[in-house]
């Protein structure tokens, strides 16, 4: 049986493959194929759930992932998008409006809506196309496999700010390769000291501690966001903020139910934002999903109407 592993790098190698071939050949490659070449390859190890008329007629659309194991869930909404890159400097058109505002605060408040994590998977190109751009911190001399990896990428759409992330150090301070979301977290996040002394104890071990499988892909996020306020200059907000429950039993719901207040400069409770989605048990049409007892029609009705399919990645 092929591993989550195997089954993401091989996702990569391939639609790094599908960017190469349209580059020499002078095509524009979309964000739509890279997606479909990414879940497709990916497949082999994870449930992937099209909603079929949604994902043929839709283009960009997003799609709601959730990775799993035995000891619960961390739930994301998805949007890919394509780096354009001219002159070394890089673009990514979040702000593109949508008819009803931007991409960005359509994913956002869709997100909300679902108790998920935004999330933009950013396309990168291949190393030529960006010019094999170093990373900012261990970065091997020629083609070094971290920045091979950098081709696939996820970004908290929180961090997703088009006047800031402009070229390759912004891009890879903000995100992380596809490949390495779920690796353990071997290092302490970094936290200002006046938020430290906020954290509840079983919030301060969780961001202090070696996480696996969903709670390394939870810190994989926000890691990446704690590391931008650390570098802000801006005072603490005081005080909790209560994270929504889940379900009827304080055993369905979010695995964190208080968390910091603290806003930073995206006048929202960052800590809730991204930890709502950390379950102590996946949500009920997932599970439906991965045992394949489901009717799409009536699952995708409850979805909003940009959303293509679901996606579950279990770890063993």
């Amino acid at each position: 049986m092929t591993t989550v592993e195997d089954a993401f790098r091989w996702a990569r190698i391939h639609a790094v493959r599908h960017m190469a071939a349209c580059e020499q050949a002078g095509m524009r490659w979309g964000e739509t194929s890279i997606t479909e070449v990414v879940t497709s390859r990916a497949a082999k190890a994870m449930t992937v759930m099209p909603f079929t008329q949604r994902a043929e007629a839709l283009s960009g659309a997003d799609w709601v992932w959730w990775w799993v194991d035995s000891r619960g869930a961390y739930g994301m909404l998805v949007q890919a998008k394509r780096v354009t890159v001219s002159w070394g400097k890089w673009k990514f058109d979040f702000n593109y409006p949508d008819g009803t505002g931007t991409q960005r605060s359509t994913l956002m408040s869709a997100a909300a809506t679902l108790d998920l994590l935004p999330v933009y998977a950013l396309y990168l190109g291949t190393g030529d196309y960006r010019s094999w751009e170093p990373r900012t911190s261990g970065h091997r001399s020629g083609r070094c496999l971290q920045c091979v990896k950098r081709s696939v990428s996820l970004m908290p759409a929180l961090l997703a700010e088009a006047l800031v992330v402009d070229d390759a150090a912004s891009t890879y301070e903000r995100s992380v390769a596809l490949e390495d979301l779920w690796e353990p977290s071997t290092t302490d996040a970094l936290i200002i000291p006046a938020i430290q002394e906020q954290l509840a104890p079983e919030l301060s071990e969780f961001l202090t501690n070696r996480q696996d499988g969903s709670r390394a892909v939870t810190r994989s996020m926000i890691d990446r966001v704690l590391r931008v306020r650390f570098g802000e200059f801006s005072a603490a907000t005081r005080g909790d903020s209560e994270v929504r429950q889940g379900g009827t039993h304080d055993r369905l719901g979010p695995v964190f139910s208080r968390v910091p207040a603290d806003t930073g400069h995206w006048g929202m409770s960052y800590f809730e934002h991204m930890l709502t989605p950390l379950l102590h048990a996946p949500p009920r049409y997932v599970l439906e999903v991965m045992s394949g007892d489901f009717v799409e029609d009536s699952l995708a009705a409850e979805m909003p109407a940009n959303v293509a399919g679901i996606v579950a990645v279990r770890f063993p």
